[in-house]
Formats: structure tokens, sequence, C-alpha cells
């Protein structure tokens, strides 16, 4: 096996670990079961990545207003912990009511950040804009629209969500191959979202995965 590749699969057998590991105590210093006076202040909204629901679960998910679909996470601190059916039955709560708190609390704690909270770099000598693992939330943002433009402008620019925690702008008039290969460069092997990509213009913001769609109908 090539040393690098090697390196590859030791880097993400360790994150895979790592992450195990603090679920795992999360877990543990959850109330158990969940009531939902404790977990209403810290469900999140989340982009949903490629994922299958394992034996007998089946996670709550729901088609965003803006199209890629979405999940819920209980916010332990470091992880997540998704929210499946038989927890959202307990809570007799739907997923409308759940994407209503989640969004809810997503835009109370997106009013701690600021634009300065914007890292400003180049990356393959193209000025980029990000929130690169803080907030582990970030990608969410781009589910609300006013936090969204507040945060990185009103103008019109290119916006990809590689993983959870990060969110990258580029301005619109940068090559879409050049946009795509920055993207895809902040993807990790473990957390991708593997989302196509969006585009704020005109102050809406539209995904990729829905314009192919009414391309496709043409």
């Amino acid at each position: 096996m090539p040393v690098k590749l090697l390196a590859n699969v030791v880097r993400i057998s360790a994150r895979v670990e790592r992450n195990r590991r603090a679920v795992e105590r999360a877990a543990r210093r959850m109330p158990k079961p969940v009531p939902w006076d404790w977990a209403e202040p810290r469900i999140m909204p989340l982009l949903s990545g490629p994922s299958f629901d394992g034996p007998g679960e089946s996670l709550v998910r729901l088609t965003s207003t803006l199209g890629p679909t979405i999940e819920f996470g209980l916010d332990l601190g470091t992880v997540f912990l998704v929210v499946d059916e038989i927890v959202a039955e307990r809570w007799e709560r739907s997923a409308d009511q759940l994407l209503e708190c989640g969004l809810r609390n997503l835009r109370q704690r997106a009013e701690r950040l600021t634009p300065a909270d914007v890292t400003t770099g180049v990356m393959s000598g193209r000025r980029v804009r990000m929130l690169d693992r803080r907030p582990r939330w970030a990608s969410s943002i781009l589910l609300d629209l006013p936090t969204l433009t507040r945060l990185f402008g009103d103008h019109d620019q290119f916006l990809a969500a590689p993983r959870t925690d990060c969110l990258l702008s580029m301005p619109a008039d940068t090559p879409t191959r050049a946009f795509a290969e920055i993207a895809v460069g902040l993807e990790d092997q473990w957390s991708s979202l593997w989302l196509d990509p969006f585009l704020l213009e005109s102050g809406e913001l539209l995904w990729e995965g829905s314009l192919a769609d009414e391309d496709d109908d043409d």
C-alpha cells in the first residue's frame, strides 16, 4: 500500500475512533430517557450527508425549502446525536415541529457570530471566505437566509458546505471548476456532506441540486 494512502487510512481510522469515544462520553452525560425540556434547547437542524439507517433505526428527516434533506441533532458540545423517529414520537414532536425548534436555536446561536468570524484567505490562488471547524453547525447557516447574508453579505456568490462544520463562499464570477476543486479539497472522507454547490443571486439562495432537476424537466 502506498505510504500516502496508508497515512490517510490511519488518519481516518483515528478520527473515527475519536468520534466514537466522544459520542460515548456525551451519551453517558445525557439523562435517560432524554426529556423534551432537556432536548429542546439543544436541537439543531443539520444538512444530511450520505448515510443509511441502521437495523431498527429510522432517523427523522425532511426536505428543506432550500432543497437538501435535513436531519436533527442534539448538540452535546463536541458531537451531535441524531434524532430518530422513536425518540421524536416519545417527545410527541413531528418533523416540522423539530424544524421550527431547530431553526429557532440556530438563529439564537448565530447571533453570537459576526462577519469578523468569517475567515478570509486564498486557496489555489483564489479569494475565499469561510467558517471552518467553528461553529460545529456552520453549514446549517444555509438554512437561514438572514443569518447567511448578515455574515457573508448579500452580494452574488457561490457557497458550498463541504462538511457540517464548514461553510465556504467565493465570488460569483469564480470559474465553476475552480470553485468545485476548492470545495472538494475541504471535504473530509469521514464527514463530507457531498452536496451540490449553492448560489446566492439577487438576494435568493439557490441549490444546484434543485436547479439540475428543473433543467432535466425541460
